[in-house]
C-alpha cells in the first residue's frame, strides 16, 4: 500500500519511519489520531513535517499542555531537527525552553517586539528578567 503526502508517494514503511523519527512509538502508529495526547499529535506534526521534507517550522506554544517529560522528548526532537538545518520559529511563553532550543529569543507585547537576544547572549535570569519588566 502506498499513500501520497505533498506530492509525493510513500510506503506503508516509509510513513512508519517518518512516525519513529518523530518519536511515536511504534504501537500507536495504526491508532486514530483522535484518541492521541497532545504529546503524541505534535510527534505526528512533525513526522508530516519531515516527510514533506520541510525546512521551515512555525510553531504556536508547541510545549503547552505537555507533561515534563513529553516537553523534554519534543524539545530533544527540535535540537535534531535543527541540527539538520530545520529553522524553527516558535511563539511560546516557555522562557527556559526557548533559551534552550532557540537561536534567536524576542519579546513581544502587544504584537510589538520589544527586546531580542542572542540566545548565547543572555543567561535565563537575564531573560526572565527582562522578560518580567516589559510585561509588567
Amino acid at each position: 500500500m502506498r499513500a501520497g503526502l505533498a506530492k509525493k508517494k510513500y510506503t506503508q514503511a516509509q510513513l512508519a519511519d517518518f512516525l519513529n523519527e518523530a518519536g511515536l512509538q511504534a504501537e500507536a502508529h495504526t491508532k486514530r489520531v483522535a484518541t492521541y495526547s497532545k504529546g503524541m499529535r505534535q510527534k505526528v506534526g512533525i513526522a508530516l513535517a519531515l516527510a514533506k521534507d520541510a525546512q521551515v517550522l512555525l510553531l504556536d506554544e508547541p510545549t503547552s499542555g505537555l507533561d515534563p517529560q513529553a516537553s523534554n522528548e519534543f524539545t530533544n526532537l527540535l535540537l535534531k531537527l535543527k541540527s539538520k538545518g530545520v529553522a524553527t520559529l516558535m511563539a511560546m511563553h516557555d522562557l527556559f525552553r526557548a533559551k534552550q532550543v532557540g537561536t534567536h529569543i524576542g519579546i513581544m507585547k502587544k504584537g510589538v517586539l520589544i527586546k531580542s537576544f542572542k540566545a548565547e547572549e543572555v543567561s535565563l535570569a537575564e531573560l526572565e528578567q527582562t522578560y518580567l519588566e516589559i510585561i509588567n
